[in-house]
């Protein structure tokens, strides 16, 4: 699910529901950063993310970097922050608003 949105930069972000389990790559963010927007993934339903899910979100940051697109996460449960925590991925921390590893969770 999707919902799309204008930020202050004249671009659209799309908003993303992750589902319960996150396991594999979801086709639709890669489309809308494809498409030059920005993405925020809502991980309000989400409770489970894989090895895989872990290494696709690290590589649609990445992606996104050299796209100049954002992508941050929302309502990231304190148990799924600290899987990224343990990760060391500092990426994944900084899209739920952290601006280092050092920092706490801001989903």
């Amino acid at each position: 699910m999707s919902d799309k949105n204008q930020n202050g930069n004249g671009k659209h972000t799309e908003v993303v529901q992750v589902a319960e389990r996150l396991e594999r790559a979801l086709d639709a963010v890669d489309r809308y950063l494809a498409s030059g927007n920005d993405v925020t993934l809502d991980f309000s339903t989400c409770d489970f993310i894989s090895v895989d899910g872990i290494e696709w979100l690290e590589e649609v940051l990445l992606r996104s970097e050299s796209l100049a697109a954002d992508v941050t996460f929302i309502n990231l449960n304190p148990k799924l922050y600290k899987v990224f925590k343990v990760a060391h991925i500092d990426s994944l921390q900084k899209a739920c608003g952290a601006p280092s590893s050092t920092l706490g969770p801001a989903c």
